[in-house]
């Protein structure tokens, strides 16, 4: 299991960008905008250096967190959870990146997505007392199969336009150019991926910070438009009042389903409290 485990992660990995790409964004125009995600955390070594960065130059950012470090009762679980919390209090979103980073349109992997997303909110939720209202599928993944059940959750999957690959590179001046050269051209609204989980990137986002600092300085003076560092309220969906007996049994319903190739007879108990006879 663990060699399938590894060769489908691999897979998903060497299909990265041809999947980001199969579904582009339609091309950004406008005076430009920027906001900042970084994915596959929270890392207790790294991620408190992100936020640091952030909260100096008064940014607001996503991080799509995955599940399997807030997993089990160990101290590094407990300072994963309190980054969550950390990450919320100085003024940043917390978005469902699934619990594991399996790459969720593999035929063994795609089965198991249900609980991969439902349980990351549920370990999200325990940890912050806020369910997330954002997810970005592991390695921007789509198909048929992910689009029906985001679609049945009421998820809408948010992708990205400025991909340094910093995973991949791990080299902080490169990373750093990559990200310059794009800002230096940038138009409309875009949103920039980073990983919190790489060293490269802890040290490269101070300076990118002071870079685009540098930038709008010298654009201001020229009478150039400067970037504009924008927040994640765009993308919150709006909320519709759903009483909450509803919610529950809905959500029964969809574990229900995901779980319904188990075979019926631990069906029967689930059935019965949606029909409200247990």
């Amino acid at each position: 299991m663990r060699a399938l485990a590894f060769s489908l992660s691999l897979f998903g990995l060497l299909t990265f960008s041809t999947v980001a790409r199969a579904h582009p964004r339609p091309r950004p125009s406008g005076p430009p905008e920027l906001l900042f995600t970084f994915d596959d955390g929270p890392a207790v070594g790294k991620t408190p250096k992100i936020l640091d960065a952030l909260q100096a130059h008064h940014i607001h950012a996503v991080f799509f967190v995955n599940g399997r470090h807030l997993l089990g009762n160990k101290k590094v679980a407990d300072e994963s959870r309190a980054l969550l919390r950390e990450e919320i209090a100085r003024g940043n979103a917390v978005g469902n990146h699934t619990i594991h980073h399996y790459f969720l349109c593999g035929h063994a992997y795609s089965k198991l997505a249900p609980e991969e997303i439902e349980g990351n909110a549920a370990l999200i939720q325990q940890a912050t007392g806020m369910r997330p209202d954002l997810f970005r599928t592991p390695y921007g993944s789509h198909c048929r199969s992910i689009k029906a059940l985001l679609a049945s959750l009421g998820i809408h999957p948010i992708g990205w336009d400025i991909d340094p690959q910093d995973w991949r590179l791990r080299n902080p001046a490169k990373i750093e150019a990559y990200v310059e050269s794009h800002l230096r051209h940038l138009q409309g609204r875009n949103i920039l991926l980073m990983h919190d989980i790489q060293g490269a990137t802890v040290v490269a986002l101070p300076r990118i910070l002071d870079w685009i600092d540098q930038e709008n300085a010298a654009r201001i003076k020229s009478g150039r438009v400067p970037i504009k560092i924008i927040d994640y309220s765009y993308l919150l969906p709006r909320h519709e009042l759903v009483p909450p007996l509803l919610d529950a049994r809905g959500r029964v319903l969809i574990r229900a389903a995901a779980r319904a190739a188990d075979g019926p007879i631990w069906l029967w108990p689930q059935v019965a409290w949606l029909m409200g006879q247990v």
